[in-house]
């Protein structure tokens, strides 16, 4: 290479360096420039820390109030100024941060975690706040540590690590499908507002968070269907309206679930499909559905175990059989049947379940299977959290079975009926006949006792017939002044916490050990106590379901209460306490309810609404 052709070739390369380097700076520039709110989930991280800045500024507000001793007017109001700025944000905080959620607005009762129930856990949170300011007992310097104490969760909210990479498209939006869930099974009840009743406002907070988010995707939105959004914010704005426009006694809450917050679930389903945010991979209690009152809206793979031991037609076939059958009782006359007979909602209509030599009682009533799947947990005391287990305990069980599955293993594969069933049912397993699989056969037969078709349920689908006036009012009773569906979760009516539906509530009522109301003295089962032991836990029941409730009477646990009259006069005298006969933990509130006879009737008319027989023809063997 000449000298001219090395200096021409320098030029060139220099050149080109030049130009790359350009290319490099433009694009560069053009990254940076790019706002860091382009993206609707960048622009949701944004708005997040902007109401969790508010929802400081109204804290650190009450904070100084109740440093400074202001009135308790004063301070009340304030609270509820920062109470709806919470729930507010509390669209994406319950949904994305559920352990802060409990510091942030738990119930106001001690509690335990099932790994470690020697540990008692101390509320905190607003709910806890809402007590030191509107209960009797008023009290500013506990106010204010508690005050403290949720600002210090909020100050950690805020500085969480890589926050913003959690608020992806598709979570972001089962995030508002949820809130509206969480709203109507919760909010509107008063579930967090006990004793303040504030729940209207905060409901009404809770669409003005949905609709803000809503905001944020609206350029997403449009690209797909312009009218979508419109369609949004009007549903949202007459959601907003119709809460405004009552007290909470008086709230009207079937209209406003029917006729406004399932068209906006509808709508928020329908977006999020237009815009392709599909649901994140993983096991969910709920279904891809419209509304949570859907007949396919629960997930029962959710609530059963791993996939080698799903459900499926030949398991229940088998499980129906066996369920039927004394085969694995120890003197071949007791099957499942015996105790939970289909004909009585599958319990056996008397006050204690008998032994298995009839000669007394055990120790509490026979609970309903219908539904069963959908519980975290199994037995009154909680004590095992699958069908298996419950179902192993019961048959080893000398008062209830006396039998062994491993001891029936040899009958059962002597005979040819039940060896080719198992075979079918379990053609991958090693061995067909196993102890587990027996367990796991009777289990899902029980998981496909599944009752969701209620005059309730039809009339929420859609069926405007379906309940008569009083049955309505009814609804709106146990929703609202009655406090029934603050424990009882709408849908399922049950002690699992919606949305999430992994968390079976349990509750000390004060039970009385018979129905002499006139010397009432207290049952002596202490329930999970017993399994725990945990001193949070003595006398605690899981909240049953009452779906079916008219045909399982007697009821409670030790089935103390022949009829519902006797178990709302229990729950209207505010329980135990009522009764004078409470232990110290209990946690059914102790205020009298105050309700007339005729809305006690009304309750009733609306509780037997509940009832769906339409599968017991088709179960009975």
């Amino acid at each position: 290479m000449n000298k001219l052709q090395a200096s021409i070739y320098n030029k060139s390369y220099q050149l080109l360096t030049v130009v790359a380097v350009l290319v490099l700076i433009v694009f560069c520039s053009a990254y940076l420039i790019t706002p860091a709110t382009n993206k609707p989930n960048e622009k949701v991280d944004a708005w997040y820390l902007q109401q969790l800045s508010k929802l400081k500024a109204e804290l650190k507000l009450l904070q100084k109030q109740l440093s400074y001793q202001k009135s308790i007017a004063t301070c009340q109001q304030q609270f509820k100024q920062a109470r709806v700025t919470y729930k507010k944000v509390a669209v994406l905080i319950d949904h994305f941060n559920s352990y802060e959620t409990k510091y942030l607005n738990g119930p106001n009762l001690q509690r335990t975690e099932d790994d470690n129930p020697d540990v008692i856990i101390e509320p905190h949170g607003f709910q806890v706040l809402e007590e030191y300011l509107f209960a009797e007992q008023k009290s500013l310097d506990q106010a204010k540590a508690e005050t403290d104490e949720l600002l210090y969760t909020v100050e950690k909210l805020e500085t969480e690590a890589d926050r913003s990479y959690k608020f992806q498209d598709e979570e972001v939006w089962e995030a508002l499908q949820l809130s509206v869930i969480r709203m109507i099974t919760l909010g509107i009840s008063g579930f967090d507002s006990p004793v303040a009743q504030y729940s209207l406002p905060e409901s009404k907070a809770t669409l003005e968070g949905v609709a803000a988010i809503l905001l944020l995707y609206k350029p997403a939105i449009d690209k797909k269907d312009p009218l979508l959004y419109q369609q949004l914010v009007a549903a949202t704005n007459k959601a907003e309206s119709f809460l405004s426009a009552s007290s909470f006694e008086a709230f009207d809450r079937l209209t406003f679930i029917t006729q406004f917050a399932n068209p906006l679930s509808t709508l928020l389903n329908k977006t999020r499909s237009k815009l392709g945010y599909n649901l994140s991979t993983g096991l969910r209690p709920l279904n891809n559905t419209n509304t949570i009152f859907e007949t396919n809206a629960f997930n029962v793979d959710f609530f059963s175990p791993t996939d080698r031991y799903r459900m499926t037609a030949d398991r229940i076939a088998l499980g129906k059989k066996l369920f039927y059958d004394s085969i694995l009782s120890g003197n071949g006359k007791r099957s499942c049947a015996s105790c939970h007979q289909p004909a009585k909602a599958f319990t056996d209509g008397r006050v204690k379940a008998l032994s298995l030599d009839e000669k007394h009682a055990l120790l509490r009533n026979t609970p309903t299977l219908w539904n069963a799947v959908f519980q975290t947990k199994q037995f009154y005391d909680s004590r095992t959290s699958v069908l298996e287990n419950q179902l192993s305990e019961v048959v080893h069980n000398t008062e209830e079975m006396k039998g062994s599955l491993k001891e029936s293993m040899p009958a059962l594969q002597n005979n040819n009926s039940y060896a080719t069933l198992f075979q079918k049912a379990y053609p991958d397993e090693k061995e067909f006949i196993s102890e587990y699989n027996i367990a796991n056969a009777i289990s899902s037969y029980v998981r496909s006792l599944i009752a969701m078709n209620s005059r309730f349920d039809q009339y929420m689908r859609g069926n405007k017939t379906a309940l008569s006036v009083v049955e309505k009012k009814g609804f709106n009773l146990f929703m609202g002044k009655a406090k029934c569906g603050t424990c009882h979760f709408m849908p399922l009516f049950n002690g699992m916490v919606p949305p999430e539906f992994t968390e079976a509530e349990s509750e000390v009522l004060g039970v009385p050990q018979t129905n002499d109301t006139v010397h009432p003295v207290l049952d002596p089962d202490l329930g999970k106590f017993n399994f725990t032991r945990s001193v949070v836990h003595k006398h605690a029941f899981k909240t049953p379901t009452l779906r079916n409730i008219d045909l399982t009477a007697p009821y409670m646990h030790n089935g103390v209460f022949a009829t519902l009259e006797e178990v709302m006069e229990f729950y209207n005298r505010g329980g135990g306490n009522g009764l004078h006969i409470a232990p110290a933990n209990q946690t059914l509130p102790a205020d009298k309810l105050q309700l007339s006879r005729q809305e006690i009737a009304a309750i009733i008319s609306f509780m037997k609404t509940l009832t769906d027989t339409s599968g017991i023809k088709r179960m009975l063997y």
